[in-house]
This record gives C-alpha cells, sequence and structure tokens, in this order.
C-alpha cells in the first residue's frame, strides 16, 4: 500500500469518527433548544391563560377548547393539597409542570402528529382547584428536524469528501520529491561509475534523507568497486597458479620412473586439484552474481537457448544412460544476462543427470512464466529447506561441488525469480518467472 494511501485511511477513518461525533452533539443540542423555545411558549400560555381564568371565571366553565389547544377541568381538592404538599420544599413555579411528548389527532392531515403537552393545577379565584392542559404542535419543529438532519448528513458527507480530496492532493504534493528520490534510487545500479545524486526538495526530512543516500550509496560503490577489482584478482591468482601445478603434475606422471602406487598418488593429487578448479570457478560465480557484475541484460528465447544447453550435454547424458526430453508448449521469452540464462540452465540440467540413476530421464517443461525439469533420481525426497544451500550435497559424488543449486538460487533471487522444489515420485524443480 502506497504511502499516501496508508496516510488517507487513517485520516478518513478519524474523519468519520471526529465528524460524526460532533454533528450527534450539534443535532442533540439544537434538538434541546428547540424543545426549550416550545416549553417556554407553553409555560407563557400557562401565565396568560390562568391570569384570564382569575379574571374571567367564566372560562373555567369552558372546560375544553380544542381552538385554542388548551383544556381545563376541575381536579379534586385531595389531588391539589397531595401535589402542593409534594413540592412544598420548592418554590420553582417549573417544577409544578409536567411536560412531556405526545400524538394529536389532526383532521387536515387524518393523521396523528407529534405535539408537546404542559399539565399543571392552579387554585382559581372560586377556590376550586383546575387543572390546566396546553398543547402546541411540533409539526413544524418536527419538519426543522428533519430537515436539520438532513442537511448535517449532506454536510457531514460532503466534509468528509472534501477534506479527503484536498489532503490527497496536499499529500501528494507534499510527498512528490519523496517519490522521485525513490524512483531515481530504484533505476540506480552499482557499479555503472555514475554517483547517485538526489533530487532536490522543498522539505528539510527529504533532503537530508537524500543527502543520507547519497554518503551510503558513495560508500557502497567504494565498497562494490573494492570487491569487483578482489574478485577479479582472485581468479586471476588462483586460477593461474592451479592450472600451472595441474600440468606439472601431468608431466610428472609421464615420467615412466614413476611406480603404480606414485602414479596413483599423483592421479589423487590430479583429481583434488581439478575439484579445486572447479570449486575456485563456482565460488568466483557465485560471488559475481551476488555483486551483480553482469549488467548486459538482453531478450532470451528459452526454447532455443533450452536446445542448445540439452545438446552440449548429450555425451554426458549418454555417459550416465539417462534419456533427454524437453516439451515446449508456449514461446518463452524473459529478459536477463544471456550468459547467466546459460548458468541457470546448465546447472540445473547437469545437476538432473548427476544425480539420476542408469536409464533414468530428465525432462525440461517450458510454458510462458514456468520453468520445471524433472529428473527420476532417488527414491527419497529431498530437503527443500537445504538443497540451495551453499555446499548442499544429497550424495557421495566426488564430481559434485555442492554449489550448483545455490548458483542457481542466487540467479533466480538476482531477477526476482521464484525456485521451488517437490517429489512427486520424481525430483521436481519449478522455476516461475514474473
Amino acid at each position: 500500500m502506497k504511502l499516501q494511501v496508508y496516510t488517507l485511511r487513517y485520516l478518513l477513518i478519524a474523519l468519520l469518527g471526529v465528524i460524526a461525533l460532533w454533528a450527534s452533539l450539534f443535532y442533540m443540542v439544537i434538538l434541546e433548544e428547540v424543545y426549550d423555545n416550545i416549553d417556554d411558549g407553553l409555560k407563557n400560555s400557562k401565565l396568560l391563560i390562568i391570569r384570564k381564568a382569575q379574571e374571567s371565571p367564566e372560562l373555567l366553565t369552558n372546560h375544553e377548547s380544542e381552538i385554542n389547544q388548551f383544556t381545563i377541568k376541575p381536579v379534586p381538592m385531595g389531588r391539589y393539597i397531595a401535589r402542593n404538599n409534594k413540592d412544598d420544599d420548592d418554590d420553582d413555579d417549573d417544577n409544578q409542570n409536567v411536560i412531556y411528548n405526545d400524538h394529536k389527532y389532526m383532521e387536515y392531515d387524518d393523521d396523528y402528529e407529534p405535539v408537546r403537552v404542559l399539565k399543571t393545577v392552579f387554585m382559581a379565584s372560586d377556590g376550586n382547584p383546575y387543572e390546566l392542559t396546553i398543547t402546541a404542535s411540533m409539526v413544524e419543529e418536527d419538519e426543522l428536524m428533519e430537515d436539520l438532519m438532513t442537511a448535517l448528513i449532506a454536510l457531514y458527507i460532503m466534509l468528509v469528501v472534501s477534506i479527503v480530496i484536498i489532503n490527497y492532493f496536499i499529500l501528494k504534493k507534499v510527498w512528490r520529491s519523496f517519490y522521485s528520490l525513490l524512483d531515481k534510487l530504484r533505476h540506480f545500479k552499482l557499479g555503472t561509475g555514475t554517483a547517485f545524486t538526489a533530487p532536490p526538495s522543498p522539505i528539510d526530512e527529504f533532503k537530508v534523507l537524500g543527502k543520507e543516500l547519497e554518503a551510503l550509496l558513495k560508500r557502497n560503490e567504494a565498497t562494490y568497486a573494492s570487491q569487483k577489482q578482489f574478485i577479479e584478482n582472485a581468479s586471476h591468482e588462483l586460477q593461474t597458479p592451479l592450472a600451472i601445478s595441474i600440468n606439472r603434475l601431468e608431466l610428472f606422471a609421464e615420467n615412466n620412473t614413476l611406480t603404480e602406487e606414485q602414479m596413483d598418488s599423483v592421479g589423487k593429487i590430479t583429481d583434488t586439484l581439478s575439484r579445486l578448479v572447479k570449486l575456485n570457478k563456482s565460488l568466483l560465480m557465485l560471488s559475481k552474481i551476488e555483486n551483480k557484475q553482469f549488467p548486459d541484460e538482453t531478450a532470451v528465447d528459452f526454447n532455443e537457448l533450452t536446445a542448445q544447453v540439452l545438446s552440449d550435454f548429450d555425451d554426458f547424458a549418454a555417459f550416465k544412460s539417462v534419456s533427454l526430453q524437453v516439451i515446449q508448449n508456449e514461446p518463452f521469452v524473459f529478459t536477463m544476462n544471456k550468459g547467466l540464462a546459460v548458468t541457470l540452465l546448465s546447472n540445473l540440467i547437469k545437476n538432473a543427470i548427476l544425480h539420476n540413476r542408469p536409464g533414468g530421464t530428465v525432462t525440461m517443461g517450458l510454458s510462458e512464466k514456468q520453468l520445471t525439469i524433472r529428473n527420476s533420481g532417488s527414491d527419497k525426497p529431498l530437503d527443500s529447506d537445504f538443497i540451495f544451500n551453499r555446499f548442499a550435497r544429497h550424495s557421495t559424488n566426488e564430481n559434485s561441488t555442492g554449489l550448483g543449486l545455490a548458483i542457481v538460487k542466487s540467479i533466480s533471487s538476482n531477477y526476482n525469480l521464484y525456485i521451488s522444489y517437490a517429489f512427486d515420485g520424481e525430483h521436481v524443480f519449478h522455476i516461475n518467472f514474473p
């Protein structure tokens, strides 16, 4: 996941929660304010109606007034006294009011609509208690709250979307220099002789990062050059004396004065030196691959290359009594160093022939994205976690250096190939190409 998207994801989650919380609180405050305004109107109407009832006793006989949205009904004296005793300790007139929400039938709408109701008891001028019920319609207020809720939801969505879009472009601009640095770093290769230069950035942190990368890659370039020189020197300084030693032993063996026992000793020494030459070449090859000293790349036709490599191993396969087969399902072309491609195939085929049984088979399978090699070797599966390690051996064959599959693994890693091993009665190696 990109850093920009990762940042926006957490920002979006935070915005959804925070804005939803504040929108809910705002809605509750507005709702409370609406109820408070309605209640103030009901209390004011109560004062006016009680004052009018004290001045005009005939209003007490008109127990119900649907038009004026209030009713006056007499209540038993005992109920009035009990209520007054309950509220004796509180002088606040509001505590004698009972306010609640209800529904009332509206003929115009032919439906029950929400209303706010205030109930209170007062003592009239005739000395009798009366219950006053005042009703206020909440239809307009209810519609107001619905409109407010709709507006809040629309504002919520627009605000979140706007903040996310604005932050997206701001973050895109802020991180632009970082992605430029990353892109330049991705295309930088050691050993080309080109120094790494960080792109300019207006952000101090990215400037520091660029300078540190420049210094780090400069040190790596120096280390790489030193390792490359060492490998080249080792290749020359080791191979030459080994070749001279083998030649001298061969000349010494041609001396007819040597006994059979001495000839046998010379032969063993020669074999040991020959294995040392192979080991040296393999280790140098492995080091060069890991140091990425094969920069030249070209489109390699693996169908054609496989046929060439297999033909080179015909004599060796015939000597081991192993038959070679190739199955080409689709054309297969991949861009890599051709020398490494040859080494990859050679090591796989040689390994399959070397560790096979007489009369066995080696089958190469090629498809668009996969290379498969099967061999009918031993009846026991190999340890898939061990076989690609250096000097890993599963036989006592003295011709094996134990580095063939390690080189295959190193080449695969160099080109982001995935190599795996399986056993289904035969030993199967799969290489998946990206």
